[in-house]
C-alpha cells in the first residue's frame, strides 16, 4: 500500500508497513514568540504555546496520566487513500506468494469474488486467464497514520508521507468519550522536511500547547502519542536519545527528505504513530513522530521527530502562497575533517568547506572561495556542513547574512545577500560534457589517471574558456582512477595545485611530487569554481 502511517529506515532500503542534503532549520533570528496576526495567513497568534522550564529541573515522576489527559484531546488518527495502482495490483504474479489458506483475506479485502481465484483447485488450466475486475469501490490503498491539531479552528499538523498522493483523507478526531470523523484537506506538503499541513471543518477543538524544542536535553523524559498498528490514542514514554539527527535517509513522495535535524527518541514508536505529536514531561508539543531506524519494520528503541520549530516555519510558509521559499548561498560544502584541515594547514576541524562555489551565485558575489571554511553564520557558529546548510535554508531570500571565513589561517567577514534555493539545485546534476580541446599543445599525466595539457588561445577558444581563466586543460580522466572518483571531468581547468597558481605542466609536476598523501586542487567548470582533494600513494604519485 502507499500511504504509510510511519517510515521504516534500514540499512538497505526505507520501507513501511502496509501501504506505501542542505538537518532542524535553524532559527535565523526569528522570535518563535513573536505574534503574527498583522499576516492572517499564519497561526503563529493562534498557538497556544508554553516554553517555561520543566519544574524540579525535569525530575522523574511517578505518573504522567496528567500529562496524557492534556495531550490526547490534540491527537488525531488521520486515515488516508488513494486509488490502487494497477487495478488489482499484479494479481497474477503476486497471489502465489500468499499461502493458501490465507488467500479468502485477501479476496475480502480487495473485494473479489474468491470464485475468481486463477489458482482454485490448483487447476493448471487456470493460471493464464486474467485477473478478475474487482468492485468498483474495492481497489483502493488505505493507510493509517496520525496527527496533532494545532488550533481550535482545525489546523492538523502530520507528515507529508502520512498524506502524500491520497486523494481522500479522513480524521477520526476522540474527546469526551466520543468519536468523530471529518474530511480534511491538504493545505501544504513539503517533501524536503517531511511536514504536512491539513485541515478539517471544524471549530471548538482542543489545541495542543507547543512547547520549545530548541531547548531539548538529551535524557529529558518524553511522550510519543499517535496510532500505532492501528491502536488509536496510544502513548508510550521514554527519553530524549540523541539531538541533531541526520542522513537518516527518509524518503517522502520518492527523494530524501533534504533537511533532518531529527530529535532521536526510544519512546516506542511503530507503523501509524507517524505524524503525531512527540511531547515532554509537561504535555507540550516539542516533535512531531516521523521515523524509525528498524530491521523488522517494528520498534527498535530509535525513534525520530521533526523538531517542532522546524515544522512550524514551514507552516508559516505552507500558509503564505502553499510554497517553502528557502536561501540559497550557492556552494558546496563538506565537512572538514583531520585530513582536509591537515592539507589545508588548519588547526582546527569543525566548520564547513567550501569545495566549489557557483558562477553569478550570492556566494561568488560575496567573494567566498574555494578552500574557504566557513565557521560562523548570521550569528551562529557552524560547527558542520550539514548545520550551515540547515541555518541557510531557514533564512528568507533576500536577506544579507554576515559569514566568518577562515581562509590561510585568517578570519574574515563577508557578507551575501541570499537568492532563493532553485528547484534545479535540489536535483543531482550529470557529468558535464566539454568539447574535446585539439591542437599542437602536449600533454602529461600529473596524478596518476589525470592527463592536462597547457591551455593555448585555441584550445580556449575551442572550450569557451574565459581571458582571466589560467591553468591547464583536462584531457582525459580515467574512469578507476581517485581523480575520477572525487569528480575531476575532462574539460575541466586546474588553476591551483596546494593552493599555488598552475600555468604549465613543469609547474604542475613539481608542486604533485612535493605532496605526500593529498593533492589538494582548485578547479574551474563552467562558470563555477571548486576545490577538489585527490589522494596520492605516499611517493606522491
Amino acid at each position: 500500500m502507499k500511504n504509510t502511517p510511519t517510515r521504516i529506515i534500514s540499512t538497505l532500503a526505507v520501507a513501511a508497513l502496509g501501504v506505501t542534503a542542505f538537518t532542524s532549520a535553524q532559527d535565523n533570528a526569528k522570535d518563535d514568540n513573536k505574534p503574527k496576526a498583522e499576516n492572517p495567513t499564519e497561526l503563529g497568534s493562534l498557538l497556544k504555546r508554553d516554553e517555561s522550564a520543566l519544574p524540579a529541573n525535569g525530575q522523574l515522576q511517578m505518573s504522567y496520566a496528567s500529562v496524557v489527559e492534556n495531550i490526547l484531546p490534540s491527537v488525531v488518527t488521520i486515515f488516508p487513500s488513494s486509488p490502487a495502482e494497477g487495478g488489482v495490483m499484479d494479481f497474477q504474479e503476486d497471489i502465489d506468494q500468499i499461502p493458501p489458506a490465507l488467500r479468502p483475506f485477501f479476496f475480502r479485502h480487495f473485494g473479489i469474488p474468491e470464485e475468481s481465484d486463477p489458482f482454485e483447485k490448483q487447476d493448471p488450466r487456470r493460471r493464464n486467464q486474467p485477473a478478475p475486475t474487482p468492485r468498483e469501490d474495492a481497489p483502493r490503498q488505505r493507510g493509517v497514520g496520525s496527527g496533532v491539531i494545532i488550533t481550535a479552528d482545525g489546523y492538523i499538523l502530520t507528515n507529508n508521507h502520512v498524506v502524500e498522493g491520497a486523494d481522500d483523507i479522513e480524521v477520526s478526531v476522540e474527546s469526551n468519550g466520543s468519536r468523530k470523523t471529518y474530511k480534511a484537506e491538504v493545505i501544504g506538503t513539503d517533501p524536503l522536511t517531511d511536514v504536512g499541513l491539513i485541515k478539517i471543518d471544524a471549530t471548538g477543538l482542543t489545541p495542543a500547547t507547543i512547547g520549545n524544542s530548541k531547548a531539548l536535553r538529551v535524557g529529558d523524559v518524553v511522550l510519543a502519542a499517535g496510532a500505532p498498528m492501528q491502536l488509536n490514542l496510544s502513548v508510550t514514554q521514554g527519553i530524549v536519545s540523541a539531538l541533531g539527527r541526520s542522513g537518516m535517509n527518509v524518503v517522502s513522495s520518492g527523494r530524501m527528505a533534504g533537511y533532518e535535524d531529527f530529535i532521536q527518541t526510544d519512546a516506542a514508536i511503530n507503523p501509524g504513530n507517524s505524524g503525531g505529536p512527540l511531547v515532554d514531561a509537561l504535555g507540550r508539543v516539542i516533535g512531531i513522530n516521523t521515523a524509525i531506524l528498524s530491521r523488522t519494520g517494528m520498534n527498535g528503541g530509535i525513534g525520530f521527530a521533526i523538531p517542532i520549530h522546524m515544522a512550524l516555519n514551514i507552516v508559516d510558509d505552507l500558509l503564505d502562497d502553499g510554497e517553502v521559499q528557502r536561501g540559497y548561498l550557492g556552494v558546496q560544502i563538506t565537512d572538514l575533517d583531520l585530513e582536509k584541515s591537515e592539507a589545508l594547514g588548519l588547526k582546527d576541524q569543525g566548520g564547513a568547506l567550501v569545495t566549489m562555489v557557483g558562477g553569478d551565485s550570492p556566494a561568488e558575489k560575496a567573494g567566498i572561495e574555494p578552500g574557504d571554511v566557513i565557521v560562523n553564520a548570521d550569528g551562529s557558529r557552524v560547527d558542520s556542513s550539514g548545520r550551515l546548510r540547515l541555518m541557510i535554508s531557514a533564512i528568507k531570500p533576500g536577506k544579507a547574512v554576515p559569514l566568518e571565513i577562515l581562509r590561510n589561517g585568517e578570519r574574515i567577514t563577508l557578507n551575501a545577500t541570499l537568492d532563493e534555493l532553485p528547484a534545479e539545485a535540489l536535483v543531482a546534476n550529470g557529468p558535464a560534457t566539454m568539447p574535446r580541446g585539439k591542437g599542437p599543445a602536449k600533454n602529461t599525466e600529473i596524478i596518476p589517471g589525470l592527463i592536462a595539457k597547457e591551455l593555448t588561445p585555441q584550445l580556449r577558444k575551442q572550450s569557451k574558456i574565459p581571458d582571466e581563466i589560467e591553468g591547464l586543460l583536462v584531457e582525459e580522466v580515467d574512469p578507476q582512477s581517485r581523480a575520477a572518483s572525487m569528480g575531476i571531468q575532462k574539460g575541466d581547468v586546474i588553476q591551483e595545485i596546494n593552493r599555488t597558481p598552475v600555468e604549465n605542466l613543469t609547474d604542475a609536476k613539481e608542486l604533485v611530487a612535493g605532496t605526500q598523501r593529498t593533492a589538494l586542487l582548485r578547479v574551474f567548470r563552467d562558470g563555477d569554481s571548486m576545490l577538489v582533494m585527490v589522494g596520492l600513494d605516499r611517493k606522491g604519485k
